[in-house]
């Protein structure tokens, strides 16, 4: 089905790249556009200078770093902002105008974050109906039955607009155009849940951090960044607990299934650990994206490959 989408609607670029440097490593993928069908063609990593993204930071390792890791015939990349940095919150509003509702998402971030709004970059998706471009990947027709016909639920976002200025400097200092700034959990999203049915969990654990959303039928429908990883399996499985019980309670629907992605994912004990534990079914995910050769595929590359995935959905409608 997704072959078919791809076909019927060729984009003309031809490559893209997504990049996500991490407190470890700097991932990146390339995608290429073969025969009228995305391919990853390319996964790469190098390690990331000490301390990258704290405040004292060698900032021309990095761009050293991408100098090496990314392709220089292709100049344009997306990118993502960690997690620690970024707030993600689903909020309930009334119904009212795009203008209204610009002002009040800026003051409902500023329950959540203590920067004053005009320092932020504060972006917001609606979650009650479909609207066009790459951000519809969170929307649908129409409300489910029950539901308040007054209201509308979102996802509101809000970034430093410092940061976001850090990362188009670094990277136009290594050579190259960051033609987006994106989110890990919208990357997941991409990778792993176009057409789940259900209510899926997806975790991205990492060595020290990770990243988790939760999709119902396909939509997300909440997310979260963990400050925990495979290093300390007894924290993350208390996180995890929390999120799925904040879910539940919430939702009142139980997981069916957690799907796995991240360096820490390819540890068999931890699957075990997690299916155990929730009951779940559990294991790594499988992306909805050809390889050029069998067996590339490395979990720890699921959300470079999710930024790369976004440029290709940017190309035509969902």
């Amino acid at each position: 089905m997704l072959k078919r989408y791809f076909k019927r609607l060729l984009p003309e670029k031809k490559h893209f790249t997504g990049v996500d440097i991490g407190t470890d490593f700097i991932r990146a993928a390339e995608i290429r556009i073969i025969d009228g069908f995305p391919e990853v063609t390319a996964l790469k990593k190098l390690p990331s200078p000490p301390g990258v993204w704290t405040d004292n930071f060698d900032e021309e390792g990095l761009v050293v770093a991408l100098k090496e890791i990314l392709n220089p015939v292709y100049k344009e990349v997306v990118t993502c902002i960690s997690g620690e940095k970024t707030v993600c919150r689903i909020i309930k509003l009334p119904q009212m105008s795009d203008k209204e509702l610009c002002s009040a998402v800026g003051f409902e971030i500023q329950k959540f974050v203590p920067t004053p709004v005009e320092q932020l970059v504060v972006r917001h998706i609606r979650l009650g109906r479909m609207i066009s471009g790459p951000e519809n990947i969170w929307a649908r027709e129409t409300k489910d039955a029950g539901e308040d016909q007054d209201s509308q639920d979102l996802l509101a976002l809000a970034v430093p607009l410092a940061t976001v200025y850090q990362y188009h400097s670094i990277f136009t200092r290594a050579g190259f155009t960051v033609t987006a700034v994106d989110l890990q959990a919208f990357a997941l999203w991409r990778v792993f849940g176009r057409n789940t049915q259900g209510v899926t969990a997806i975790a991205d654990i990492g060595a020290k951090t990770s990243h988790f959303i939760l999709l119902r039928d396909g939509l997300i429908r909440f997310t979260r960044f963990l400050p925990a990883g495979g290093d300390n399996l007894p924290e993350i499985t208390k996180e995890l607990q929390r999120s799925l019980d904040y879910y539940s309670t919430q939702e009142n629907i139980a997981v069916e299934k957690l799907v796995l992605s991240g360096g820490a994912s390819e540890f068999g004990f931890l699957t075990g650990h997690l299916q155990r534990a929730f009951g779940a079914c559990t294991g790594a995910g499988s992306p909805e994206v050809d390889f050029s050769v069998s067996g590339m595929y490395d979990p720890a590359y699921a959300v470079p490959i999710g930024l790369a995935l976004r440029e290709v959905s940017s190309h035509v409608p969902v």
